[in-house]
This record gives structure tokens, C-alpha cells and sequence, in this order.
């Protein structure tokens, strides 16, 4: 008995070890999976938010072209310069506090005269905005971009690119980052002067946030690596100051900086951190900016985008390890409670109940018996069935709903019979009676499958030749009337099932002048006619689409899925065929309209339109809508 009971242990921690194995190695596999999709997940989401930074900026800047060109042309600025009375520049200065104020894209508003000199100058931060007491006018004649102003031609506008904040040509403590736009101002034929406006970089910053998020600002940089803008104040522009010079890509992310030199974006790991770029060339007019835009994540990132991931993970790992229990446990059990010799006896007693074709399958459903009557049914041997699934019969004539049904009915009752079509070994189909039922042992668990069938093929065949006899026109070849009416209702249904996703229209088409056919040419003319119009609509239809015969010569076309405006078309295709490959010069008359939750309702406005096409002359197609007749008498 103790060794019984080891035995019994030792085979279910070897049953259970071998199960285990695969889900095992697939778990650990996936277990990696997710922290490399965390992280593409988290550097999509960096390139999104960077593609909208750089879209953001280079929208401010259009934004800042426009208006810089208004302000440069304005008349104000005009009638200050030609005559700078007291009055006139008053008007000018008000105008610019109003637009700093409002717009707040810039730091400074000036216009600088030929010799250097500052006429009128409006400074604006977050907190306040000044229009500049003449006494604190400064003269730039020494500054490098009144220099470069100089440089400009007719029109031509002109940018400093991005450099520090001066006072009086010192640099203003704190660093501020300086973009200038510098147009030259001519009137008369002759040049007074430069517009010059200092863009406020920190407030279009702050406009760069994703979801205006401030963790979502990038980090700016210029073409040479060094910062531009930061979240976190790190020191600006050292390529031109030489105390912020080590705070540059190069010596901070020399990875990411190789990276930058060979790739328009992409996402470096530099350590523990995951550093997401994108490089982009800004334009203002003409003037190109080119910057760089870096993003950072590290492993607190990725955390909440992979927790959700693993919890689903590690649910699936218990409930596959409880399976796996079960199955091992049940294995076991089976194992040591198999009676041979009773269910033996069990399957004689159930193979004797008749002579149909028989196959017996054990509790895997795998094949272990047939007799001779199943191999004459199905031409299959039992070597060439053996440990293989009745399924390998299956024709894919009936859905997974069936078989559900089938195997709960087991499941419950032990007993299920109906109708199956399955595949014999030729590949010919057969159509059986099928009878399945469970053998089970003394703890009720199933054991052995039966099941005996009887082909009922050419029964079948014969109820469905009858049933297309009773549906189908004898001289055309097309589905009767009878069967429309069928259709009719079934397309019907689905329209008022899904209202507002299945379309469907009705055609009803006639052949014109039809009696004059038989009276002149005679009723074999006549059936002809019949027989070759419904060609050509067979020929030119989609295989949904269902046409019949629904009366002397009256055609009836159902067309699910389709809108009443290509209905038209393909009935106005039809038509036309239809004489072209007449023999007789036959034309033909058609109503057309949408398919609604009456059949009733949509035959009267499809009979209604056939019947203005004939009023109307013939040989054409006209449509009534839904709309058009609220009710039908």
C-alpha cells in the first residue's frame, strides 16, 4: 500500500513537471517581452510628445512672423519716423505696450535709427510692461547684430539667431536666451531705420508642454549641442560663455551626441536614464533654426506602464499552474481508478445496440476502434484513424456554436443525436444521422465516446433538389417568387436589426413592350427574351446580390449592402446591357429603393418609381426614397 501510494506521487510530480515545462519557458519569455514593449512604449510616447514640442514652436513662430511683419509696416511706425513729434511717437509706444501685452511673444519692441540709436523701445516680462524713458534709449551702434542689420537688404527679414540678453552691451544676469528679429525699415526710397523684436523664448517655452504638463518640457539645444531652454535652469548657451561650456550633449551624453550626429530622432540609454531626441530645422521667413529637442526617462517611467502588464502576467502564471494541478491530479486519478475489464464490457454491450457505422474514442476523444460499416460509409481504415480526432471528418459545413451545443449536450445528458455533414476519405461529403453517447466508470467521470451513425446522403440530396425545384423559375433559371418573398423578409430583418449599419435596396425591373414581342415573333421569341435578359442580369450582378422572376416579365433585385445612389448605378448598368445585347432592340423600365422594416412598404415605392419610369417614356430607372412617402395606402 506505501508503495502504491509513492508510485502514485512520483507519477503525478512527473506528470505535473512535464505539463509545466512549456508554460514554464513561455512565462519567462514574456516576463522580458514586457519590459522591452514598456520601453517602446515609453519612447513613443517621448517622440510623440516631442513632435508636438517642435510643431508648437515652429506655430509661435508663424505666429511671431506675422505679426513682427505687421508691426514693422504698421503706420503708426511710419508717421513716428517721418515726423517723431511727441504726439506721434506716444501713439506708436501705446501701440506696442498694447500688442507686448496682449500677444506676450516678446521681451522688446524697438526701432533703431541709422546711426545706432534707439527712438523708441517697450520692454515686457511676465509681471510688468514699460515703454523705455528717453533718458534710458541706448545707442547699439557697437552691437553685433545692429552690424548684421546693416548686412540686410530691401525686405529682407533678418535673424540673430539665439544669444544672451545685453544691457548697455553687457550680459544680463540671470542668463536669458535672445532671439532677435530684425527687419529694415525704408519709406521714401531711402532707409530710416531697423525694426528690431527680442522674442521672449521662456514664455514660448512653457507652451511646448504636452498637455501644458510640466515634466513634458523638453530640453532645448542649439545645432552645437549646447543648451538652449531647460526645465530645470541648466546653464544656457556655452558655446558662448565659457563657465556653461560642460553642460553641452557631447560631454553630458556622449552616446546620445554620436547618436544625434548619425539619426533625425531616436532614443539612447545612457545609463539608467533613456534619453528620446529629435532634431528639427524651424523656419521663419525663410531663416532657418535648427534645434534639438530632448526628452528624459528613467526606471520610474517605466514602472506604472509595466505593472499592469505583470499582474496580468503573473494571474495567468496561477491559473495556468492551478490547470496544470487539475489536469495532472486528474490524470492520476483516472489512472488508478481504470477498470478494464467493466468499461470493456461497457463498450461491447453499446457497439451491439445496432448495425450503423461505429467509432468508439477514448476519454481524449482520440479514435481507438471503428467497425466494418464505418469504413464502407467513410472508405477510412482503422490504421489510417487510429489516436487521431474525429475531426479530421469535419466538412467546415457547420460553426463553433454547433459543436458547443454538442459537446454541453454530452457534458449533461451523456447523449446527443442530429444531423452532421462530414468529409469522407475521397473528400465527397456525407450527410449522417449521428448518435453519440459517453461511457462512464463507477465515479461518473466519462471514459469511452460512442458514436454510431447511418448515411443519409442521397435523402438529402433528394429533399434539397425538391426544395430548388419548388424555389426556382423553370424558363429562366432565376429563383421564383416564393423565394423572393423569402429573401425579402431575411434581408429585412438584418436592415432592422442594424438600422444604421446595414444597408440594403430593392429594384424591381420590367421589360418594355414585352406582349409586343409575343404577339409579333411569337411566345418562343418571347421565352428567349425571358431567358437571355435574365443572363445578362445573372452575368452582372455580385454573387450577394439576388435576383428572380416575380412575373411574366417582371425581375425583382435584392442588393444588401449597398447604398440607394450605387443601387441606381448598377440598375442603369443593367439596363443598358440589357439592349446592347438584345436581339430584338429590347429595352427595359426600373424602379429602385432603399429596403426599410416593412417588405410591404419598400415593394409599393420600388413598384411606385417602376411605374414613373413607364409613365415617363421607359427604357430608364428612377429611385423613390424612404423619404419621399411617409406612407404607402
Amino acid at each position: 500500500m506505501l508503495f502504491s501510494r509513492y508510485k502514485v506521487v512520483l507519477q503525478f510530480l512527473i506528470t505535473f513537471s512535464a505539463l509545466a515545462c512549456v508554460p514554464t519557458l513561455y512565462f519567462y519569455n514574456e516576463y522580458g517581452k514586457i519590459t522591452n514593449e514598456a520601453l517602446l512604449t515609453v519612447e513613443k510616447s517621448n517622440l510623440h510628445k516631442l513632435e508636438y514640442s517642435k510643431t508648437e514652436l515652429q506655430v509661435s513662430l508663424d505666429r511671431i512672423d506675422t505679426s513682427v511683419h505687421f508691426l514693422a509696416q504698421n503706420g503708426l511706425l511710419h508717421q513716428a519716423i517721418l515726423n517723431p513729434t511727441n504726439e506721434n511717437i506716444s501713439a506708436l509706444s501705446d501701440f506696442w505696450l498694447l500688442v507686448a501685452r496682449t500677444q506676450k511673444f516678446y521681451s522688446s519692441l524697438r526701432f533703431i535709427g541709422m546711426d545706432g540709436m534707439e527712438t523708441i523701445r517697450i520692454n515686457s516680462s511676465e509681471r510688468v510692461s514699460e515703454i523705455v524713458d528717453k533718458e534710458r534709449l541706448q545707442n547699439k551702434a557697437d552691437s553685433q547684430y545692429f552690424n548684421y542689420a546693416q548686412s540686410l537688404k530691401t525686405n529682407q527679414i533678418g535673424t540673430f539667431g539665439v544669444d544672451f540678453e545685453t544691457d548697455q552691451l553687457e550680459i544680463i544676469v540671470p542668463h536669458r536666451p535672445a532671439y532677435r528679429i530684425i527687419l529694415p525699415v525704408e519709406l521714401q526710397g531711402e532707409r530710416k531705420g531697423y525694426f528690431v523684436a527680442n522674442v521672449n523664448l521662456k514664455r514660448l517655452y512653457k507652451d511646448l508642454a504636452y498637455k501644458r504638463e510640466t515634466e513634458n518640457l523638453p530640453s532645448i539645444f542649439n545645432q552645437e549641442g549646447y543648451f538652449v531652454l531647460s526645465n530645470d535652469n541648466t546653464p544656457i548657451l556655452g558655446n558662448l560663455l565659457e563657465e556653461n561650456s560642460a553642460h553641452s550633449i557631447a560631454k553630458l551624453y556622449p552616446s546620445l551626441w554620436n547618436k544625434i550626429q548619425k539619426s533625425h530622432s531616436g532614443t539612447v540609454k545612457e545609463g539608467q536614464v533613456w534619453l528620446s531626441f529629435t532634431t528639427s530645422e524651424l523656419n521663419l521667413d525663410g531663416s532657418k533654426l535648427s534645434l534639438i529637442f530632448l526628452l528624459k526617462s528613467d526606471l520610474s517611467d517605466l514602472q506604472p506602464v509595466k505593472n499592469e502588464d505583470y499582474n496580468e502576467l503573473f494571474i495567468q502564471a496561477f491559473f495556468i499552474l492551478i490547470i496544470i494541478f487539475l489536469i495532472s491530479f486528474t490524470f492520476v486519478a483516472w489512472n488508478y481508478n481504470h477498470e478494464k475489464n467493466s468499461v470493456a464490457s461497457k463498450i461491447a454491450r453499446a457497439a451491439m445496440n445496432g448495425m450503423s457505422a461505429m467509432v468508439i474514442t477514448d476519454h481524449n476523444n482520440r479514435i481507438i476502434q471503428v467497425n466494418e460499416q464505418f469504413t464502407k460509409s467513410s472508405g477510412y481504415t482503422l490504421d489510417e484513424v487510429k489516436g487521431k480526432q474525429p475531426s479530421m471528418f469535419s466538412s467546415g459545413n457547420h460553426g463553433h456554436e454547433f459543436y458547443t451545443t454538442m459537446w454541453d449536450s454530452l457534458e449533461s445528458d451523456g447523449i446527443w443525436e442530429g444531423e452532421v455533414i462530414n468529409k469522407r476519405r475521397d473528400g465527397s461529403l456525407i450527410t449522417e444521422l449521428l448518435r453519440i453517447q459517453t461511457v462512464r466508470n463507477k465515479q461518473g467521470i466519462v471514459q469511452f465516446f460512442v458514436a454510431s451513425f447511418i448515411d443519409i446522403s442521397h435523402r438529402k440530396e433528394l429533399e434539397d433538389r425538391l426544395r430548388e425545384l419548388s424555389e426556382k423559375d423553370p424558363l429562366s433559371g432565376l429563383w421564383n417568387r416564393r423565394k423572393f418573398d423569402a429573401e425579402m423578409t431575411a434581408e429585412t430583418q438584418r436592415v432592422k436589426r442594424y438600422p444604421d449599419c446595414e444597408k440594403a435596396s430593392l429594384a424591381l425591373l420590367d421589360i418594355d413592350h414585352f406582349k409586343r414581342i409575343n404577339d409579333k415573333y411569337g411566345h418562343d421569341a418571347g421565352d428567349k427574351v425571358i431567358t437571355n435578359v435574365a443572363t445578362t442580369i445573372s452575368s452582372q450582378l455580385r454573387e450577394t446580390d439576388m435576383v428572380a422572376r416575380i412575373g411574366g416579365e417582371e425581375f425583382a433585385i435584392i442588393m444588401p449592402h449597398t447604398g440607394i445612389q450605387e443601387a441606381e448605378n448598377v440598375i442603369n448598368r443593367l439596363r443598358i446591357s440589357i439592349n446592347i445585347q438584345s436581339e430584338y432592340d429590347i429595352t427595359a423600365s426600373a424602379g429602385v429603393t432603399e429596403i426599410c422594416d416593412k417588405p410591404s412598404d419598400s415593394y409599393k415605392r420600388a413598384d411606385i418609381a417602376l411605374y414613373e419610369s413607364k409613365t415617363l417614356g421607359r427604357n430608364q430607372v428612377n429611385v423613390m426614397l424612404i423619404s419621399e412617402s411617409t406612407s404607402i395606402a
